[in-house]
């Protein structure tokens, strides 16, 4: 008896467990999305029906497929490496799942490798929002899929076929895992980590793409708050940005020196953030301090006395300065966005201070005094004569 209700315990168990497939779905039956141009529509009559010039037609979807017999080594009816689907539809959903009617598969977006926001698009609150609600709402989108965003339309993006990876939302996936912790170009910004910007601050920093004849590049940044694009950041903006967010990032700095440039190699950084308040008026200092290799400097001339090796740490320290008071600017007196998360530091640091300028916070961040000190150590000077 007691053998028997073991037995039918391992058959039950057996049932729910070893359940193969939940949805009975044959691999071959499904078309692999690998990535997501999202736009809004913007009618161009040398490409679109006539009849797509409504107020229905609200988004324009590229779908990026891989053409799998060609990476199978089979024979098919094209050798292009990958289909680019468009779509569009009066939300975002309904021109998504509307693929699938153009697709003799099943369209599955759990492989997705990354998502180009277009600039239309992020310029669109409502239509952004929308957008941000269905990629939450559905657990098919992964949480660590990489989010860039282009100056430009996102479904000629999705077209481009970079000379080294044709599978354009791959290779952006590994260029940002390649270049996350090597740069500061960018920042690295996955769906789960917008979607936690938007909750609790209301505005963030997207990567920004640019794509060129053969090639793709990700520096610079957009500006969104409050769901809507304020603007962009290029590539020192950016850097400028990110060195007060920085921590043990490993990246090159170049900066004038004399009448040449020196190069030096970041191996540790980091900044602190202090807020004061003197006569009620509140103010905030940051200190930078980054130690690394002199990787270039110019032959024939000697970096082995220490008063040399100061006067180069010191134009170095000069250089990122700059950089940053000049990103402060842009980000205080143009855009008024504080996407550097100085708000939360003073919640963290300071919680009584912050209750009591955190309803006109905008207004505040806008004319809050800030310094900067930069503090630059050179630890090896390689080899030299």
């Amino acid at each position: 008896m007691k053998k028997n209700k073991i037995l039918i315990v391992c058959i039950l168990l057996s049932i729910f467990l070893l359940t193969g497939c939940w949805d009975s779905m044959s691999i071959d039956r499904r078309a692999f999305v690998l990535g997501l141009g999202i736009d809004k529509y913007i009618f161009d009559e040398t490409k679109d029906e006539p009849s797509l010039n409504t107020h229905w037609t609200k988004y324009r979807i590229a779908f990026s497929i891989p053409n799998i017999s060609k990476f199978a080594g089979e024979q098919g009816l094209t050798d292009e490496p990958k289909f680019v689907l468009v779509s569009t539809g009066p939300t975002f959903s309904n021109t998504y799942k509307g693929v699938g009617g153009r697709l003799n598969k099943v369209p599955y977006f759990g492989h997705v490798k990354s998502i180009v926001f277009g600039s239309e698009l992020l310029k669109d609150k409502v239509l952004f929002k929308e957008v941000l609600d269905t990629l939450q709402r559905n657990s098919e989108f992964s949480r660590s899929i990489p989010i860039v965003a282009i100056d430009g339309a996102a479904d000629e993006a999705i077209k481009a076929v970079p000379q080294s990876n044709p599978l354009l939302s791959i290779y952006i996936n590994q260029l940002i895992e390649s270049n996350k912790s090597e740069t500061l170009q960018f920042k690295k910004k996955d769906l789960g980590e917008l979607l936690q910007n938007f909750q609790e601050d209301k505005m963030t920093m997207i990567p920004k793409l640019t794509v060129g004849e053969k090639d793709i590049k990700i520096a610079g940044a957009a500006i969104i708050k409050d769901y809507e694009l304020k603007g962009w950041l290029d590539e020192r903006e950016t850097r400028g940005a990110l060195w007060i967010q920085k921590r043990n990032q490993r990246f090159e700095v170049s900066a004038p020196y004399e009448d040449f440039h020196v190069a030096y190699h970041v191996s540790n950084a980091k900044s602190k953030i202090k807020f004061g308040n003197k006569e009620d008026e509140l103010s905030c200092h940051i200190d930078i301090q980054a130690e690394g290799n002199l990787d270039e400097f110019i032959l024939d001339k000697s970096i082995l006395s220490t008063k040399e090796i100061k006067k180069v740490e010191e134009a170095i320290a000069k250089v990122i300065k700059d950089e940053v008071l000049n990103s402060l600017k842009i980000l205080q007196e143009k855009y008024q966005a504080d996407v550097i998360g100085l708000g939360k530091e003073l919640e963290r640091q300071h919680p009584k201070e912050w209750l009591k300028v955190k309803d006109n916070w905008e207004e505040v961040f806008e004319h809050l005094p800030i310094s900067v000190n930069v503090n630059i150590f050179i630890r090896r000077v390689g080899q030299s004569k």
